[in-house]
């Protein structure tokens, strides 16, 4: 697992990182969590200006203020946000968009979309970078921001994100890690684009290494 966290910028009031997989943001014992790992590195308070899930890597805005915080996330109402997942399967067709209702927590397995009264409307477009006669890499921009948004999608579109311990097939995905050693999930906060301090950010990230062995 690819535990080196990147510093991609840092500003006075805040600074963006290469979140890796398997890290959670905040939620674990200090000292093993994104925040106090940047802490310690930087020497200076951290609040997380917005969140990925513990498995997700990619690009995160820490700030370095409550004020910055503040400043961060209204930005982030505002901004574009690019994922890049390796899915089960060719989808087909290559692009459009995905709609299905969905709750806005984490679900299961067995039942994606939640109960029907906690539904809620989500939109994902996704776009076909590359694929094989087993995989497709995809270009995934978020319409809406629910919990687990894109996991669900993808495994409601029955193209679940390999290493999806949650809504993929457990199954599957240990013949993927003893296949080619991809012990995690396989989707990436790839690029965010905002306007911060009247200023056009654009912050983007190689993918993890490791997923090159699939194709």
């Amino acid at each position: 697992m690819e535990q080196i966290i990147e510093i991609i910028e840092e500003r006075a009031g805040w600074v963006a990182v290469r979140k890796p997989a398997g890290i959670s943001v905040h939620n674990t014992e200090k000292g093993a969590n994104l925040l106090s790992i940047m802490q310690e590195k930087l020497g200076c308070s951290l609040h997380a200006a917005h969140r990925l899930d513990s498995p997700t890597s990619g690009v995160i805005l820490l700030a370095k203020s409550p004020h910055h915080t503040q400043i961060i996330q209204q930005a982030l109402t505002n901004a574009t946000k690019e994922y890049t997942a390796i899915l089960r399967g060719v989808v087909d067709p290559t692009e459009g968009s995905w709609t299905w209702r969905i709750t806005n927590k984490g679900e299961g397995f067995r039942n994606p979309r939640g109960r029907k009264s906690d539904q809620v409307a989500a939109q994902t477009s996704f776009r076909t970078i590359r694929s094989n006669k087993y995989l497709t890499m995809v270009n995934l921009k978020l319409g809406t921001g629910r919990q687990h948004q894109i996991r669900k999608h993808a495994a409601l579109a029955n193209h679940a994100i390999i290493g999806d311990l949650r809504y993929g097939d457990r199954r599957y995905n240990y013949k993927i890690t003893q296949r080619y050693g991809i012990d995690q999930l396989c989707l990436c906060a790839s690029k965010l684009e905002l306007v911060l301090d009247s200023e056009e950010l654009c912050f983007e990230v190689a993918l993890p290494k490791i997923w090159s062995t699939l194709f």
